[in-house]
């Protein structure tokens, strides 16, 4: 028996508990060395990627922002010019830009990836390379074709602890000489042996493009260099595709015109920055943060937010088993250094309807009086109010200035049993309108692009934004 039939037979394993038969094969990492007996027949991972003789070639993306655009965009290129390609990442798997395998981790184990490897037989085979997959030796092994490297910012934190240390563990990636692409002045440092650095140059050439915002831009153009390194191809012909790629399912996702209602799945203060300052116009936000994760980003969040909207709608995104009051403290800290006038509605339904209606009743507003008799009209004329919160009934929490909740910790996954309504949480003037053309309202939903869930304490409840937005538009008449 060779070694694929030891890996398409499930007799490789990193789990030592999951061993049963003496023929068995461990995978030793440096992430699960600390649980290897020595009894046991092992393999590393290069020993294992170099017996297998895989003739397809390995592309690593790895990045705080922009994974996803740039894996897709570098995949509908490669597949324009007549390769097979896989791609693995945040939104599952797929084979061709069609998906035969839902979603996991953004970079799962490496068996999991050399099984896809070997089923599929894909001339390239694009990955999404996240911080934990590198510090926990998910890639560990693999010969790489290519690396690009997207972005940095904060993210994940909560993990590697510091800044530092989750710029080291994206650094070690790209230390390698491997070739690779980067951005001009990107903030890390690499190995620039075999590097490639965007410019000014390759993205005035893209031209017209069907993605919207300069970091898209930024995106596709990594891809195009990505593709002529791989392919050899001449470059007016990648530019040629890369002008027709449509973009990714829930990034910069336009789901409506009119309104102009946009989901992405921005959940950093880098990524809600390049969203929101990508389109002109009056901005109305919805978004949270996740519960029990990074949470030294929440306070810029939700200053980014402030300071780019005319109004913010904060809610719930993936809580899990964190007071949401926690949550919503901390990006009113980031609201409150800016001013922006507020509203918190946890229910995400809720908050979806009320900044719909918001933008569908923008002109009105700018014709009405100003601060809060304005805001009082709308509460009264609006489908829903906007000056209510819905939480759990319990003990009364104080969140900032003028901002309470009311609400019963359920750590323990207990049901929700009873919805209090509570009094207005925040009385301020809405912004000066000038009704124009120019200045048309903008939806902007962030945070869980078309993830199909939010994840509660120890439960995951199914739920779409757009299936949501599509639904409240038409109750509303709009499409």
């Amino acid at each position: 028996m060779n070694l694929i039939d030891f890996l398409v037979n499930d007799l490789i394993v990193e789990d030592t508990r999951e061993i049963r038969e003496c023929q068995q094969i461990f995978l030793k990492t440096h992430y699960n060395e600390k649980y290897f007996d020595n009894q046991l027949l092992y393999i590393t991972p290069s020993q294992l990627f170099r017996a297998l003789n895989l003739p397809t070639k390995f592309v690593g993306i790895t990045g705080t922002n922009g994974k996803t655009t740039t894996a897709f965009a570098l995949s509908y290129i490669l597949y324009r010019l007549g390769y097979k390609v896989a791609t693995q990442g945040t939104e599952g798997f797929f084979i061709n830009l069609k998906q035969v395998e839902g979603r996991t981790l953004t970079t799962p184990t490496l068996l999991t990836t050399l099984k896809r490897a070997v089923k599929y037989k894909p001339d390239f085979f694009i990955m999404e390379v996240s911080s934990h997959g590198i510090a926990q030796g998910r890639v560990d092994g693999i010969e790489w074709s290519l690396k690009i490297f997207t972005s940095f910012s904060q993210d994940h934190l909560d993990y590697h602890g510091s800044l530092e240390e989750y710029k080291r563990v994206k650094e070690s990636f790209l230390a390698d000489a491997t070739p690779k692409v980067v951005l001009r002045n990107t903030p890390i440092n690499f190995n620039r042996e075999n590097g490639i650095v965007v410019g000014e140059g390759l993205l005035e050439r893209l031209g017209d493009i069907k993605l919207v915002g300069d970091f898209n831009r930024e995106n596709l153009a990594l891809a195009v260099a990505g593709a002529l390194v791989l392919t050899g191809a001449d470059l007016d012909r990648i530019i040629e595709i890369a002008r027709e790629f449509e973009g990714v399912p829930g990034r910069m996702e336009v789901v409506s015109t009119d309104p102009m209602i946009i989901v992405d799945y921005a959940h950093t203060p880098d990524g809600m920055e390049r969203v929101l300052k990508s389109m002109e116009g009056r901005k109305v936000v919805v978004f949270g943060a996740g519960g029990e994760r990074d949470r030294g980003k929440r306070v810029k969040m939700g200053e980014v937010a402030g300071r780019l909207a005319q109004f913010v709608i904060l809610t719930n995104d993936n809580p899990r088993c964190e007071p949401p009051s926690q949550i919503f403290a901390d990006l009113v800290k980031g609201l409150e250094k800016v001013g922006t006038p507020y509203i918190i509605v946890p229910n995400r339904v809720e908050a979806i309807k009320m900044g719909v209606n918001l933008v569908k009743r923008w002109e009105w507003l700018c014709k009405r009086e100003k601060g809060l008799e304005r805001l009082e009209k709308f509460e009264r004329e609006a489908e829903r109010p906007i000056g209510v919160l819905f939480e759990l009934e319990g003990e009364g929490v104080v969140i900032e200035n003028r901002v309470e909740l009311q609400l019963e910790v359920k750590r323990e996954g207990r049901e929700v049993k009873e919805w209090k309504r509570v009094e207005i949480l925040k009385k301020g003037e809405l912004p000066k309108l000038h009704p124009s053309p120019s200045s048309a309202p903008i939806l902007f939903v962030l945070g869980k692009g078309r993830e199909d869930y939010i994840e509660y304490c120890r439960r995951r409840v199914p739920y779409s934004d757009i299936q949501t937005i599509r639904e409240v538009l038409k109750c509303m008449g709009a499409v």
